[in-house]
């Protein structure tokens, strides 16, 4: 008797529907704008670096999902080419980043991320002054390690949450491919009346180990209804050193404000 009562126990504990533990998934949407510094050289062009100002803007998409943490970004850079020659210096960039949370400290405030990321990053240079050599391009894929510390601080709400995260990540372009011109110019557009094979033809695309570095440090206010303001400095830098007819380097120092806002 005693053992079916047991059996019957078991069997109506089994048949619960016990509660379902959820992941919460959280998803911001993302914007900024700021004001950059580039530093450009192309020795097929102009055989010199040339300096200017410039803006950029950038949106993406952020989700947090446990210990996992992805990011789509687009931005675009414009630096206005001033010393020794005028001109415009254009950077296309889109990164799909991928990090995890690998060190949590035992107050919970100290964060350590490592990861990689994918990376395509075109430029567009024109120098009016230079004539027929006034237009340089070059199109970088990389495939990107990055890590990331992050520190959070001055918490409220009971202690519950971090009012101020401080962060600093670097990316070190692992490997990829560079596509250019042969001559570092775009192709004489009065030899082919069709604009795609005037772009395409006649181009190179060589191979490279670690064809640069990005390194990004910043400051984020988290207001307590999950949207983030951030004031961050960023620098990139790609470039081809001796892979090709000639040489290509590009930088940008960039200071920004940054938004996130969340979805759910």
């Amino acid at each position: 008797m005693a053992l079916i009562l047991v059996m019957q126990a078991f069997s109506k504990e089994s048949n619960e529907q016990k509660p379902v533990r959820k992941t919460p998934v959280s998803v911001w949407l993302n914007g900024g704008a700021g004001l950059n510094f580039a530093d450009a050289y192309d020795k097929g062009a102009a055989p010199m670096s040339i300096w200017g100002l410039g803006v950029g803007t950038q949106v993406g998409l952020t989700v947090d999902w446990r210990r996992y943490h992805i990011q789509q970004e687009t931005r675009v850079l414009c630096g206005f080419l001033l010393l020794p020659l005028s001109g415009y210096d254009i950077d296309l960039q889109e990164n799909l980043e991928f990090l995890y949370r690998c060190y949590d400290s035992k107050n919970d405030r100290f964060h350590v991320w490592a990861g990689g990321s994918l990376q395509e990053d075109a430029f567009i240079r024109i120098i009016p002054s230079l004539g027929n050599a006034s237009m340089s391009t070059a199109v970088f894929f990389n495939v990107n390690a990055e890590g990331m510390v992050q520190y959070d601080f001055a918490p409220i709400k009971n202690r519950t949450h971090n009012l101020l995260t401080v962060y600093g990540k670097l990316t070190l372009p692992l490997g990829g491919c560079v596509h250019r011109p042969p001559y570092a110019v775009i192709d004489n557009y009065n030899s082919d009346l069709e604009l795609a094979n005037t772009l395409l033809s006649g181009y190179e695309t060589k191979g490279m180990l670690f064809p640069g570095v990005s390194t990004d440090i910043g400051l984020r206010f988290n207001l307590p209804n999950g949207n983030k303001i951030g004031f961050s400095y960023r620098w990139d830098y790609l470039t081809t050193r001796k892979r090709g007819y000639y040489r290509f380097d590009n930088a940008f120092h960039t200071l920004s404000v940054d938004f996130m806002f969340k979805l759910n």
